[in-house]
């Protein structure tokens, strides 16, 4: 398993063009603004250990809401911002654990199903509603609690239609296409189950680490969707 170093890192990899922005947290800081989507309040925080390894972001129990997800709306000139609005996202990886929570006041009810994880981009500044693009399947993750796991999500940006596994939401009056909002992505979400599935609020205790942006002008980083264990060295 690699070692990710660094804090919100903009690195080139071994492919001339493309670009990595990496948030580990080791730092403490949280520089492109990731955070736990909520219906009601919890204790999300950074903790310095436990991860994979070293410093994570923890959701905090009991964390409630209907459809669980770690999302970043990344500031002006911050790195992420930089990958999302450049028109050629390639890949993106993330370690994620789902911690028990059964012996938590206050956490229920608790869903601790199989599933699979989604990933969705927004475009937040095009039409009065939001238009975003979601994947209808993904990596699977496990029943009950799991430690840390490693989904991979390639985002095929210079497609010129919507792909095959993927959802465009946007008010049929705009016309707005695949293309468009690959040049107008805003914000960035990871989904603990399908995003589009009818559910009601539940408690959940999940902690992210390392996660991965990929992006720039030569494609041959993307890799295939999937999800396999992240081993802590």
């Amino acid at each position: 398993m690699r070692k990710l170093m660094g804090l919100a890192l903009l690195a080139a990899t071994a492919n001339a063009g493309a670009q990595q922005v990496v948030d580990d947290f080791e730092s403490g800081t949280n520089p492109n603004d990731w955070g736990w989507a909520v219906s009601t309040s919890s204790t999300a925080s950074i903790v310095m250990t436990g991860g994979n390894p070293g410093a994570w972001d923890d959701s905090g129990v009991p964390f409630m809401s209907d459809h669980p997800n770690f999302t970043a709306v990344p500031p002006a000139g911050s790195p992420l911002q930089a990958a999302l609005a450049s028109g050629s996202l390639h890949t993106v990886s993330i370690d994620m654990q789902r911690i028990d929570g059964s012996g938590v006041e206050g956490c229920f009810p608790i869903n601790t199903a199989s599933g699979f994880f989604s990933i969705e981009l927004m475009d937040l500044h095009s039409a009065a509603s939001l238009v975003e693009a979601h994947m209808t399947s993904g990596p699977t993750f496990p029943d009950g609690p799991f430690p840390w796991l490693t989904a991979h999500f390639s985002i095929p940006s210079d497609a010129t239609d919507t792909p095959e596994g993927w959802k465009l939401n946007a008010d049929p009056d705009l016309h707005y296409t695949w293309a468009e909002l690959m040049h107008n992505i805003d914000g960035i979400r990871v989904f603990l189950g399908d995003p589009s599935a009818r559910t009601i609020p539940y408690c959940s205790h999940l902690g992210v680490d390392n996660v991965v942006v990929t992006y720039g002008t030569d494609g041959d980083t993307i890799f295939a969707d999937g999800f396999d264990g992240a081993a802590t060295p």
